[in-house]
């Protein structure tokens, strides 16, 4: 016998509409018409109250009967309800079971597809900063999508990956951002966004270095305005025997020794000069045998 509903069907006898409804509607419209624009008075209001009164007890029986009848028309439905969810119920618990076993059985598959796709990964030889799940396929689990498919797909990416790797240390091996692009580039996987990130980092390295030119030159002006006016407070002050003692502002100290028999004098003083002025200073030293020594 195959499994099939089969039901009984009765017949009922049940209101299925208002016998006298057209004559209700004819009496109540002119009381509404009545009452839309009525103002109540002292004369008027025991009528009113009357109305009122017919019109409530009119609209209780209605729904009094509406109730009633509903409940014997849901009363067959009911009975059959009850039996539909007992049958429901019967063939619910071995779908159940099926479906457990069936979740199961694809759950092996997927396991076995996966095993299979990190031994092929595995034989890629891919850098260690790419992971399988970098180049996998996000929907492998689907049935559609076959083994050799997805494994193709992964060669792909790997491949792929490398030769970008290999562009970006060319591009950028001679320059500061060498490092911090490529790191970008592990952790995105993605040229372009490792490409503007790039960008960033060279727009950010050229506001550094014109900032530390900048510092440079207002220190250098500072300097040479420091010197200038060490210059011109020079202070000459006689000392006794034959040792002379000139510090300056980055407390250099030259110690000379003469057999000059003129008299000596304490010189406190600071030079800015170029390169060559300074090493025309130093030689000029040197000849009149002025013996010094930067501390």
């Amino acid at each position: 016998m195959s499994m099939e509903l089969v039901l009984n069907n009765v017949e009922v006898s049940l209101p299925q509409s208002i016998a006298n409804l057209e004559q209700l509607k004819e009496e109540l419209i002119p009381k509404l018409k009545k009452y839309n624009n009525l103002v109540v008075t002292e004369d008027s209001i025991k009528a009113a109250k009357d109305d009122k009164a017919a019109l409530n007890k009119l609209k209780k029986a209605i729904e009094e009967q509406r109730i009633s009848i509903k409940k014997q028309y849901l009363e067959p439905y009911n009975v059959l309800e009850a039996q539909c969810k007992e049958v429901v119920a019967l063939i619910d618990a071995p779908v159940k079971a099926i479906d457990s076993q069936i979740k199961a059985f694809d759950e092996i598959e997927k396991q076995n597809k996966y095993k299979e796709l990190e031994e092929a990964f595995t034989v890629l030889n891919a850098p260690e900063w790419i992971k399988i799940s970098d180049v996998l396929n996000p929907k492998w689990e689907n049935k559609t999508l076959k083994l050799d498919n997805l494994k193709t797909e992964m060669s792909d990416r790997v491949k792929k990956l490398a030769e970008d790797f290999e562009k970006l240390s060319e591009m950028y091996g001679e320059s500061p951002m060498y490092l911090p692009v490529l790191n970008r580039f592990k952790q995105t996987k993605d040229f372009s966004q490792a490409a503007v990130y790039a960008v960033q980092l060279e727009q950010e390295y050229k506001r550094e270095q014109e900032r530390k030119v900048e510092e440079e030159r207002k220190r250098a002006e500072a300097e040479a305005a420091k010197q200038a006016e060490n210059i011109q407070n020079v202070q000459e002050e006689p000392t006794v025997g034959n040792d002379v003692i000139v510090p300056v502002a980055k407390q250099e100290r030259y110690s000379v020794n003469t057999e000059r028999t003129e008299p000596k004098y304490k010189g406190r003083f600071e030079v800015c000069c170029t390169k060559s002025q300074l090493i025309s200073l130093r030689d000029y030293m040197k000849s009149e045998g002025i013996e010094f020594k930067v501390i």
